[in-house]
């Protein structure tokens, strides 16, 4: 039993060639979920997160990244925890989550399911 999101990554398995061929054309002409633009993403967002490194560091604000976190052993991790909270007005900050890319609704509820309400 193959799901769709094996069969959207492994498109040889679909026999008909046209299906196979209209598949990929849907795949490489989507410019809102295809993987060209899930690539892109990806890509901003690293980006941006190293910026953001970037300038705690320059900051002196100690962190540690989802990397670190992982290794400790935290299976739910944020892009970076301070390891000094900061506060910013009448609000302390913890945490940082870095997304270049966050905006839309689909992706924003997705983010309160997955992590930030877990």
């Amino acid at each position: 039993n193959q799901t769709s999101t094996y069969i959207l990554r492994n498109l040889e398995v679909i026999e008909d060639k046209i299906l196979r061929e209209q598949v990929q054309y849907c795949l490489d002409n989507d410019d809102q979920f295809g993987p060209s633009i899930d690539l892109i993403k990806k890509s901003i967002g690293e980006e941006y997160e190293l910026i953001l490194k970037d300038k705690l560091t320059l900051m002196n604000v100690p962190f540690k990244d989802e990397n670190i976190l992982r290794d400790q052993g935290y299976d739910k991790t944020p892009d970076l925890l301070l390891t000094v909270p900061i506060a910013i007005g009448d609000n302390v900050i913890n945490w940082i989550e870095s997304k270049a890319s966050f905006g839309d609704e689909h992706t924003h509820n997705k983010y309160l399911r997955e992590q930030y309400w877990s």
